[in-house]
């Protein structure tokens, strides 16, 4: 009993020693559940070799970042890193690699947003206190991985993707990227203020205001996928046009040439008969 006793209260109070130790095979579970989401989302075609490089160098380039670099400088590391071993390892574009990097970073801020909040509403533990005991910490980083693990197998059982990247004209790709970036400073700050005022602020508007952003930034990216869908299509009919031009013009020098061989099958015919 006293085992179990200990092994409680080391899980049940402040440890940061106790995180840093867990936190390296939870770094590697994110890395590969966040992979295994922007490659489904975007349509990322990616061998097996290369997404387990990338699962690799990224875990290990966090996991040195974590433990040897200063706080104050680690959330920009954790974001350029990213960022580059995207575009080397999978070889897509600039704003491939952009919204590779923002699509999972939102979904788990906003799962582990819900989580604290939910600990605060049952428990009475404040977000501060609940990422530095172990518990806490542990219980909401498993949840949330396995929450996008599940939104992984259902996007890639029902073949959910974003596939109009490809075919997007540069302007469009343009106003995508600001949008993206706006959406992210947007959404960073609500979280800031929700962690802040996490004791002040009853949970159905937390819910509310998270829910309010990601519709947002959900209904701005149907609104362009329309636009960019009836630009194709406009594309499209103006080469339907040129098309059947091409065809008529071809239509009329077969009727020409057809008239010309009837009018020399004819005189051919003449001449034989004469003869």
């Amino acid at each position: 009993m006293e085992i179990f006793q200990t092994i409680w209260t080391a899980l049940s109070t402040p440890n940061e020693e106790l995180i840093q130790i867990f936190s390296i095979p939870l770094i590697f579970i994110e890395v590969t559940v966040a992979m295994l989401l922007f490659t489904t989302i975007l349509n990322i075609s990616s061998a097996k070799k290369q997404k387990m490089i990338y699962v690799f160098a990224l875990s290990i380039c966090t996991i040195l970042s974590t433990f040897y670099i200063p706080k104050a400088v680690i959330v920009f590391i954790n974001m350029i890193i990213p960022f580059i071993l995207i575009m080397i390892i999978f070889r897509i574009s600039i704003l491939k690699a952009i919204l590779s990097e923002i699509f999972p970073t939102i979904i788990i801020a906003l799962f582990e947003t819900i989580f604290f909040k939910t600990c605060y509403v049952f428990f009475g533990v404040t977000q501060e206190e609940a990422i530095q005991i172990p518990i806490f910490r542990i219980s909401g980083a498993l949840i949330t991985y396995l929450i996008i693990f599940c939104i992984f197998i259902i996007m890639k059982r029902y073949k959910i993707n974003i596939s109009i990247l490809d075919n997007m004209p540069k302007s469009n790709k343009i106003i995508l990227l600001c949008n993206f970036i706006l959406v992210v400073i947007t959404i960073s700050t609500q979280f800031y203020l929700i962690g802040y005022y996490n004791e002040i602020l009853p949970f159905s508007i937390t819910l509310l205001s998270i829910i309010s952003l990601i519709a947002y930034f959900f209904v701005s990216i149907y609104s362009l996928y329309r636009t960019t869908q009836l630009q194709i299509t406009e594309q499209d009919l103006e080469e339907a046009q040129l098309y059947n031009k091409s065809l008529k013009i071809l239509h009329d020098n077969v009727r020409a040439f057809k008239h010309d061989f009837s009018n020399i099958v004819q005189a051919i015919g003449r001449l034989c008969w004469y003869q």
